[in-house]
């Protein structure tokens, strides 16, 4: 999980109009959510199997804002593998959903170049620089 929903594990929340997952393109990963979308009912509205559901650097949008859900293959700042391997395990309903570290949302936000971005940036640097994000991986060890 990656964007305002992460944003808002870290300091005072704020509205966001949908939740936004960072995903590998991988065979393996296509396959898994075509799979799950059509469990989930997005089978009509998915292209063929010849054709990729995932591409690097597209955005697959399903829903609509409020309940948006995006799925990203390639965020700004920082690559998928630094993602994985700083995030944090989130458990929800025996679920387990890795998040975005502090650090690495940071670089993400200062990185975008949109207003939004760098107001989400200024505050989340607050919160780290005060040891907000003590106990969490950090991408530079």
């Amino acid at each position: 999980m990656i964007g305002g929903f992460a944003l808002n594990l870290y300091q005072n929340p704020r509205a966001t109009g949908d939740i936004d997952f960072l995903i590998e393109t991988s065979v393996r990963n296509e396959k898994n959510l075509r799979t799950v979308l059509i469990e989930f009912g997005f089978g009509s509205t998915l292209p063929p199997p010849s054709s990729p559901l995932i591409e690097e650097g597209k955005i697959l949008m399903l829903g609509r804002s409020p309940f948006r859900i995006d799925l990203l293959t390639k965020i700004d700042g920082v690559t998928f593998s630094e993602v994985a391997r700083t995030c944090l395990q989130l458990e929800i309903d025996s679920l387990q959903i890795p998040v975005i570290s502090p650090r690495m949302l940071l670089r993400n936000k200062e990185s975008t170049g949109r207003a939004k971005d760098e107001a989400d940036a200024i505050e989340l640097r607050k919160w780290i620089d005060s040891g907000g994000d003590l106990g969490f991986p950090n991408p530079q060890s």
